[in-house]
C-alpha cells in the first residue's frame, strides 16, 4: 500500500463517517425517545388506575343518589296519600261531628251545650292532628331536599375532580405529541 492508498482510504473513512454520523444521531435520538416513552406508559397507567378507582368511587353515590331519588319519591306518595287520607278523615269526623250537634240539639237543650263543647273539642284535636301530620310532612321533605342537595354536592366534586384528572390526561398527552 503507498502513501495515495492510505490517503484514498482515510478520505474514504472521513466519507463514511460523515454518511454515517446523522443515522449514529438519530439512534441516540430514539434510544431517547423509547426512554421517554418507557416512562410515559408507566405514567398512563398509574393515571388510568387513578381514573377507574374514581370511576368505582362515583358508581356508588350515584347508585345512592338513584336509591335517595327513589326514597324521596316514595316518601312523597307516602305523605301525599296521608294528607288525602287525614283530609277524609277530618271531613269524616266533621260531618259526624254536625250530626251529634244536630241530634243533640234536637233532644235536650242542656245536652246541646255539652255536646257541642265535645264536638268542638274533637275538631280541635282533629286540627291539631291534621298541623302535626301537615307539619311532619314538611319536615320529612326539607330533609329530603337537604339530603338531595349534599348528595348532589359530593356528586358535584367528584366529577369536578375527575374532570380535573381528564385535564392532567390531556395535558400530559399534549405534551407526549408535542
Amino acid at each position: 500500500m503507498n502513501k495515495q492508498d492510505i490517503d484514498k482510504a482515510a478520505s474514504a473513512l472521513v466519507g463514511a463517517k460523515n454518511y454515517f454520523a446523522p443515522v449514529v444521531t438519530a439512534l441516540n435520538q430514539a434510544d431517547e425517545v423509547f426512554s421517554v416513552l418507557s416512562n410515559a406508559i408507566k405514567l398512563k397507567a398509574a393515571i388510568e388506575k387513578e381514573v377507574d378507582a374514581l370511576k368505582a368511587e362515583v358508581a356508588p353515590l350515584k347508585a345512592e343518589v338513584e336509591s335517595s331519588k327513589a326514597a324521596i319519591i316514595a316518601n312523597n306518595t307516602a305523605a301525599a296519600d296521608s294528607k288525602v287520607q287525614a283530609d277524609r278523615y277530618i271531613a269524616d269526623v266533621k260531618v259526624q261531628t254536625e250530626n251529634e250537634v244536630k241530634s243533640i240539639k234536637a233532644t235536650v237543650t242542656d245536652r246541646t251545650q255539652k255536646f257541642v263543647a265535645d264536638s268542638e273539642a274533637k275538631i280541635a284535636q282533629v286540627n291539631a292532628a291534621a298541623k302535626q301530620a301537615e307539619d311532619a310532612y314538611a319536615k320529612e321533605i326539607n330533609l329530603m331536599s337537604a339530603s338531595k342537595v349534599s348528595l348532589q354536592a359530593e356528586i358535584d366534586a367528584l366529577e369536578a375532580k375527575l374532570a380535573s384528572l381528564r385535564e392532567q390526561v390531556k395535558k400530559f398527552a399534549a405534551s407526549l405529541v408535542g
